[in-house]
């Protein structure tokens, strides 16, 4: 059996955590998906999964192994995929993660187009709102909101989404309208956290109001009863009355415009965030990952443009 594909067999069963599944995913018997595997193993003399009744992991050697066969088999597609030139002979599958409420607002109702044009492209698209590592994940790219540090990724900006200060009619029933910082001691804040962390040191009574003052970015603590994942979480909270939000402009001018939302505090608004597609490497991106960087792109300054 051909080595590429031996390990192309073995990452699928990595991913799936199943034999079995691997084998409908790939469209082959079971046991020529454990037959590849094995052959990896006798080649290599260590073993790459612990195997039981109920699941399969990976190994220490195994997830070592797993790391250097998603690089190596990402850049055989990359080298094959730079000679593809007409829209007919670009094909594959690309993986991108994204926020929910970006692929919702933004992505999705355009993708069509994107379809129409490289019908031979599967795209696959997860949403998260935290870090995750793509290579770990077995994505292509993601697109982040937010500063991203000292990641080690490669940042395509792709725009910067101006931030507003929202509450909803029923929020106002309940707590009135803030109109200074200090009025802020008596409202509620709806809290965002990528990630729900169970340590006793985090206080989930609290939320950060972010603003820009004479240059420097400053912060108002204010009192919090909810917090949230996820963004599309974070804007039916504030829909629902549950607190003020801190939230892209692009994202709720329905809810401007119908009344839905009312904006407040406007000169207390956070620094604008950018938005990037994030990606492994520079080197040999497969040509379909990168006309849909580009598309991306496009796509998301038509969208700024119109809002």
């Amino acid at each position: 059996m051909n080595k590429f594909e031996a390990m192309r067999r073995f990452v699928h069963v990595a991913q799936t955590g199943s034999f079995t599944q691997a084998a409908a995913a790939l469209h082959l018997p079971k046991s020529s998906i454990s037959t590849a595997v094995e052959s990896l193993e006798q080649l290599l003399g260590t073993r790459l999964f612990q195997r039981s009744t109920r699941r399969v992991t990976l190994t220490h050697d195994g997830a070592i192994y797993l790391a250097q066969c998603r690089q190596i088999l990402h850049d055989i597609d990359a080298l094959e995929s730079q000679f593809q030139h007409e829209n007919d002979s670009v094909r594959g599958v690309i993986k991108v993660d994204m926020p929910s409420r970006f692929a919702n607002k933004t992505v999705l109702p355009r993708l069509s187009e994107w379809c129409e044009r490289y019908p031979h492209v599967n795209v696959v698209i997860s949403s998260t709102d935290y870090h995750i590592d793509p290579i770990k994940s077995g994505v292509d790219c993601l697109i982040r909101v937010g500063n991203q540090g000292n990641s080690l990724l490669i940042a395509r900006p792709l725009t910067q989404y101006r931030i507003i200060n929202c509450i909803s009619p029923t929020y106002i029933q309940r707590y009135g309208t803030p109109s200074t910082l200090a009025d802020l001691q008596h409202h509620r804040m709806i809290g965002y956290v990528p990630t729900v962390n169970h340590s006793a040191s985090i206080d989930y009574n609290s939320a950060e109001f972010d603003y820009v003052e004479q240059g420097q970015n400053c912060q108002h603590t204010v009192p919090s009863v909810i917090s949230v994942t996820n963004s599309d979480a974070y804007t039916s909270a504030c829909l629902a009355g549950l607190g003020i939000a801190q939230i892209p402009q692009m994202g709720v001018t329905d809810y401007l415009n119908t009344g839905r939302l009312i904006r407040i505090l406007s000169q207390y608004e956070a620094a604008p965030m950018p938005v990037s597609i994030l990606y492994p490497s520079r080197s040999q991106l497969p040509k379909r990952l990168s006309l849909f960087m580009d598309w991306l792109d496009s796509i998301v300054k038509t969208a700024v443009m119109n809002q």
